[in-house]
């Protein structure tokens, strides 16, 4: 019985640690979640609109060096998590929402600044009100890892949605 109060009495913690640390704004600061290296080395991350509006669009940008090009049968993944459970996902082919913002694929290596546009839909099964971790992994067609962010959404409550 203690076992169970004392695992309920974390998690009420957590979420209540989760909640005050994303107060200060829609988005925490976006942190690298790559494994091992990523082919974009990330100078800057954004998402836009922040919050974002359940059946909406979001856009996020990935600005770095690449140091691989990006190829047909690169992916993206969002997934969204509350209290490590997945609760949110979101799988889609890179090149094609690349194309929709007038990148095609491939996309050549270079030292220099390159910049992902993706704009996606906020799918409207997901819910309102509670802080959700994201994470935006993309992996290129030999499934190494371009790019993987994390951010705290603290919920859409009090948004302008």
């Amino acid at each position: 019985m203690k076992f169970t109060s004392s695992i309920a009495a974390l998690a009420c913690t957590v979420a209540v640690l989760l909640t005050a640390s994303a107060q200060t704004g829609a988005y925490t600061k976006f942190t690298d979640c790559a494994v091992n290296t990523s082919e974009l080395s990330i100078t800057s991350f954004s998402l836009s609109p922040s919050p974002m509006c359940l059946g909406q669009d979001y856009c996020i940008t990935a600005t770095g060096a690449l140091s691989e090009p990006i190829v047909k049968g690169a992916k993206l993944g969002v997934w969204g998590k509350y209290l490590n459970r997945i609760v949110y996902t979101d799988k889609v082919d890179l090149c094609d929402v690349l194309a929709a913002n007038g990148q095609n694929c491939p996309i050549a290596a270079s030292s220099d600044v390159t910049s992902l546009k993706i704009c996606l839909k906020l799918k409207p099964q997901f819910w309102e009100g509670v802080t959700t971790q994201f994470d935006f992994i993309a992996t290129n067609a030999d499934e190494k890892t371009i790019f993987c962010q994390r951010a705290l959404d603290r919920g859409l409550e009090g948004s302008t949605c």
